[in-house]
């Protein structure tokens, strides 16, 4: 009951205040105390509903339980209740804000406004100004003072030169880049030390001349000239050709250098001697000299030892003498510094080569053709002659007589595989060399056709054996050969093997004779007496022999040949 009635109270009062009229100024301020004091009264009364367990003894709460009993109150009738006068709530106006800056922004007039307040300078829109105005230049309202704006150096809010953190701006307030600035030259802002872009080479901004890095600079640039007494070139100091003088270390060189004599830079002229390698040299018109002066031969430089064009010297002089010495991997005899022709301790020699003796005495079935060393026709010896044979010449076989006198040159013989229709007559495999203990009949055979001999078993009965040999070719060689001897047959195969380089023969097989007896004339013709074998060898060389037919081979055979292939006669030499 007491919290209702308070409620009731209350209620009553404010509306007796809101009715209040206001007349006169002194009205209004006894209003506005009376408003005060509503207040007042007011805020205790919030004060009392909020703490619901406090007993207030003010006479407002007296005067409320009081009239607890009045039921309702008229919004329009005017009740006095209290012994205080009644008062109305005045209307609330914003103060005007006049040369004075709210929240940033500067006011007069109650609007944003340009001007200065407090030494900030405000623009138009009130707020501090940014920019430049009457040539100055402002920075949140203030004077741009020793400070960057936009890139730009300010002092007293002018462009301005200076230095700001440790950089240099100019009169304009640019920073100083890649130029000169007051007799020095900066890079972003800095006295360079280092290149330029335009490649100089700077020291604390100054163009650097002087030694760096073991180059010479001249006014920032690597020096090319002359300094001192001293040639340069991109700053090091001169080694090699300028205007026809050469230089080393920069100074004109006097001395060999890449073989050539130079004297004060340029090639000496005429002959000159100078330490070359350690030794002395002779120089012609500043290069090595090769050639001959005074009957001395030079090579490079030196008198020469050795043997140059066939020419054997001994410090740059011909050999006196008989002397051996290498020419093309071989031990060549020379005589007063040429090759040697002729004998020399009772060996033969063809231009320095010693040949090899074949035979002491030997003689030709058929008339050979003897050339001399240029290949010319000289003559033609005659068939049965005793000669002596040397192999070895680059002519051909060497032909002597049995004394030792030079008769000529005749044709090596079947040194190889040809066709029969190549053997002449006059070849050199015609001669006989009874000393050998060996004669050996070689099957060279050029295509698929048969080939076969006769042997005489008898020469009184004329009883002859046929040897017949039919050669299949491979790609590489023969690879079948059948041979048949009177009644007696042989098939042999060839071996081959094949590596990254193809396929080649392992094996051979020729058609020798062995055990030759001295040869004999029979009605006119020369025969020996020989054992016909056919031998092969495999690739470790190991040799098998079949013998065939023993009797008598004609020697005629020698030098005609065979339809599809070609018997030639091996000479194993002698003494």
């Amino acid at each position: 009951m007491k919290k209702q009635s308070w409620l009731i109270a209350a209620s009553v009062l404010a509306g007796l205040i809101a009715v209040v009229p206001v007349t006169s100024a002194v009205e209004s301020a006894t209003v506005s105390e009376q408003v005060t004091a509503s207040s007042q009264s007011a805020s205790t009364s919030d004060r009392v509903q909020t703490t619901s367990t406090s007993e207030s003894s003010s006479s407002e709460q007296v005067t409320a339980k009081q009239n607890a009993s009045v039921s309702s109150v008229s919004a329009t009738t005017t009740t006095t209740v209290s012994s205080k006068p009644a008062a109305t709530t005045p209307t609330k106006v914003a103060p005007v804000k006049n040369n004075v800056v709210v929240a940033g922004v500067y006011y007069l007039n109650d609007k944003p406004a340009a001007g200065t307040y407090h030494g900030v300078v405000y623009g138009k829109d009130g707020k501090p100004f940014n920019g430049t105005q009457k040539k100055l230049m402002y920075v949140a309202g203030i004077i741009a003072n020793k400070r960057l704006v936009n890139g730009k150096y300010y002092v007293g809010g002018k462009l301005s030169q200076g230095v700001y953190e440790g950089k240099q701006y100019d009169e304009h307030g640019a920073l100083v880049d890649g130029r000169y600035f007051n007799g020095y030259y900066y890079a972003n802002g800095v006295k360079l030390t280092g290149k330029s872009r335009d490649g100089n080479y700077f020291k604390n901004g100054v163009s650097f001349s002087g030694d760096m890095n073991g180059r010479h600079y001249e006014m920032g640039t690597l020096f090319t000239g002359s300094l001192k007494g001293v040639a340069y070139k991109d700053g090091l100091k001169l080694t090699g050709n300028r205007s026809g003088v050469y230089y080393k270390a920069g100074k004109p060189f006097s001395g060999v250098m890449s073989n050539v004599l130079y004297h004060n830079g340029r090639r000496y002229t005429g002959y000159h001697t100078a330490k070359f390698k350690n030794a002395t040299a002779l120089f012609k018109d500043g290069h090595l000299f090769t050639g001959t002066r005074n009957g001395v031969y030079y090579k490079s430089g030196k008198a020469f030892s050795g043997v140059l064009n066939n020419k054997l010297y001994k410090a740059g002089r011909k050999y006196a003498g008989y002397h051996f010495a290498t020419l093309n991997y071989a031990s060549k005899l020379f005589r007063n510094g040429s090759l040697f022709t002729g004998t020399y301790h009772k060996n033969m020699y063809e231009a320095g080569q010693k040949l090899t003796l074949v035979s002491r005495k030997a003689f030709p079935v058929k008339n050979t053709v003897l050339t001399n060393a240029a290949g010319k026709r000289i003559g033609t010896l005659k068939a049965g002659t005793s000669v002596i044979i040397y192999y070895g010449s680059q002519h051909g076989v060497l032909v002597t007589t049995t004394a030792g006198k030079r008769l000529g040159y005749a044709e090596n013989g079947y040194t190889g595989l040809k066709k029969s229709g190549e053997f002449g007559p006059n070849v050199v495999s015609t001669f006989y060399y009874p000393e050998a203990p060996v004669r050996d009949l070689y099957l060279m055979a050029v295509d698929d056709r048969s080939v076969q001999f006769d042997v005489i078993n008898n020469l009184k009965t004329q009883r002859k054996t046929h040897v017949t040999i039919a050669a299949k070719h491979g790609k590489y060689g023969i690879d079948t050969i059948k041979i048949k001897a009177g009644q007696k047959s042989i098939n042999w195969h060839a071996k081959y093997q094949s590596n990254q380089y193809g396929t080649w023969q392992a094996t051979g097989g020729t058609i020798q004779t062995e055990h030759t007896a001295a040869p004999i004339k029979f009605h006119g013709k020369i025969y020996f007496k020989t054992t016909v074998i056919f031998q092969t060898s495999d690739e470790y060389y190991k040799i098998t022999k079949t013998k065939l037919v023993t009797g008598y081979v004609p020697l005629s055979y020698l030098s005609a040949g065979f339809k599809g292939g070609a018997f030639g006669y091996y000479y194993l030499g002698g003494k």
